[in-house]
């Protein structure tokens, strides 16, 4: 059963609007907040098998041995620059201006192929608009994504199905680890 979400977020700021979002979907879950690696190394392994973690807007590594532990998985949101998906961007565009950027949430696993969107959506961003605004409007539109994805984040399920998937979409075996 699934007791505890693990949030790994950017700033303490965002811990509280996100377990208030997920405890509307099921008020029985508690909260261990993180920063940093260190902050998700000190939680009690006896934890992590009925936990999800959640990685929001956060540049942290974590750990593959916590990884493995989670009984519900790990998730990560993010936004990337995506200009022209596939293609080299024009030569007249600055990488430090990107115009378009993809917010994405992400199953993450330690084995790259196992790996699955399971959220996605994009942002225009206005030409003329100034560094944090862009970063608003960025942040804002992952919040959104993650607020539409609340209810399954709170769920029992034990994996998030995936919009975007390798062929192989079910988690790996101990057999498999050789």
């Amino acid at each position: 059963m699934l007791k505890t979400i693990i949030l790994l977020t950017d700033t303490v700021q965002q811990q509280r609007p996100i377990a208030n979002v997920l405890r509307e979907h099921n008020r029985d879950l508690s909260f261990c907040s993180a920063l940093r690696a260190s902050d998700l190394s000190a939680i009690e392994p006896g934890v992590l098998n009925e936990a999800r973690l959640i990685s929001f807007a956060a540049d942290v590594a974590v750990p593959e041995k916590l990884l493995l532990q989670l009984g519900y998985g790990a998730y990560k949101f993010y936004a990337a620059p995506l200009q022209y998906p596939g293609l080299p961007p024009a030569p007249d565009e600055s990488d430090d201006d990107p115009r378009c950027y993809s917010v994405i949430a992400q199953s993450m696993m330690i084995w790259p192929d196992f790996k699955k969107v399971v959220g996605l959506d994009t942002v225009t961003i206005p030409d003329g608009t100034v560094a944090a605004e862009r970063e608003r409007m960025v942040l804002s539109r992952l919040a959104y994504l993650f607020w539409q994805m609340s209810g399954m984040i709170a769920g029992e399920a034990t994996d998030l199905p995936g919009i975007i998937e390798s062929s192989e979409s079910r988690r790996p075996a101990p057999a498999m680890m050789n």
